[in-house]
């Protein structure tokens, strides 16, 4: 009876020492991943994916090696115009190396803008299914850059390429989601400082196209301008100038028309510029009237 308590004692010290190293292991591999010192280990099922050859190599910790290979069969897929095979591939690509921001952005770029213009042009597919593929593979490059994010948070290139996708008035604009996707960049404690004057500017330019943010936006563009000559860009200007107009700013509160353009050439050329974008969603209060007065007017 002795006998058996004694082993019952040593194998409860066994199984205590054994969880004990399995929680420190764990710990310590989750820190090393974190700290990018070792891959994360791969999604269940990738194995099966990647087929018997590939996963022997992979999980040999050659997944580098393996991921390269599979990014040059999707690059093949691409020239196939083959998007279903395009996405199982890059769905392993970044299962294999989830912490290579480049394959993410690859991935996306490929779904949000290839595929779903592919789908949008295709003459042989009736309207309504051209429209429903386009928007379905800009909602697909999107959730490849979310789920990017969720295993490489806080990473300022995904956050702007969510960015764009949402503001580019070639795809389907969401004004508000690009507001908050270009203040997570900017946000982002990775994001280089040289980029955050730039990012401001993007934020405003979006941030002009929504109707109900347009006194927001006209005091965030009042602090750029005034932050710095570089930021006196052509577009930004125009965008003030129609602001003020649209918002009514009492002319005490405006930034005259004198310090926000160099000159009334440059002033007429700019606003002629800022005209043709008008499509795009820019607030135009004033621009067209003061266009054709400053054409009428005699010389500068």
């Amino acid at each position: 009876m002795r006998i058996v308590f004694q082993l019952l004692i040593i194998l409860g010290v066994l199984l205590g020492f054994g969880a004990a190293k399995l929680r420190f292991e764990a710990a310590l591999s989750q820190d090393m991943v974190e700290n990018k010192l070792i891959q994360p280990p791969l999604k269940k099922g990738t194995s099966l994916r990647l087929g018997q050859t590939s996963a022997a190599v992979a999980l040999g910790g050659l997944r580098s090696l393996v991921a390269s290979a599979w990014n040059f069969r999707a690059f093949l897929q691409f020239e196939d115009l083959d998007w279903i095979k395009l996405e199982e591939s890059y769905g392993i690509i970044t299962s294999l190396q989830p912490q290579t921001i480049q394959y993410w952005d690859t991935g996306a770029w490929h779904l949000h803008t290839n595929a779903s213009v592919y789908y949008n042009e295709n003459p042989d597919l009736p309207p309504f299914r051209r429209r429903a593929l386009r928007q379905l593979y800009i909602n697909k490059g999107s959730e490849l850059l979310e789920e990017g994010l969720r295993q490489n948070p806080d990473n300022w290139r995904l956050h702007l390429a969510l960015a764009r996708i949402w503001s580019d008035p070639h795809k389907l604009p969401d004004y508000p989601r690009a507001v908050r996707h270009y203040q997570d960049t900017s946000a982002s404690s990775t994001t280089p400082d040289y980029k955050k004057a730039q990012l401001k500017r993007f934020t405003f330019y979006v941030m002009c196209k929504i109707p109900e943010r347009r006194a927001e936006a006209l005091e965030l563009g009042r602090e750029i301008f005034r932050t710095s000559d570089r930021n006196h860009t052509p577009n930004l200007v125009c965008c003030i100038f129609a602001l003020q107009n649209e918002l009514n700013t009492p002319l005490m509160a405006r930034i005259p028309e004198d310090e926000l353009f160099p000159d009334k050439e440059r002033q007429l050329k700019w606003l002629s510029n800022y005209w043709k974008h008008r499509k795009h969603d820019y607030p135009m209060a004033g621009v067209k009237s003061k266009i054709e007065y400053l054409e009428q007017a005699p010389n500068f």
